[in-house]
């Protein structure tokens, strides 16, 4: 699995509604896209750092984000 930043993000519908419901920033999740602990799970993957879990599909240099949100709150 390689992680890139020169990929795009690409936020599903409910990953910007969380993302304004949690005030986690593009910028936030992009960190935890590339620095975040890493777990699969089915064709998914779920990436936490600093707090919050990132849940995204990796495509061709395209992260699919599906949503996020705050681990313990």
């Amino acid at each position: 699995m390689e992680i890139s930043s020169r990929c795009s993000f690409r936020p599903s519908k409910h990953a910007k509604d969380k993302m304004i419901e949690t005030g986690i920033s593009k910028i936030e999740i992009l960190n935890g896209i590339l620095k975040g602990a890493k777990k699969v799970f089915r064709e998914k993957i779920i990436s936490t750092f600093q707090g919050f879990e990132v849940v995204y599909r990796q495509l061709p240099c395209n992260y699919f984000v599906i949503t996020v949100y705050w681990k313990h709150r």
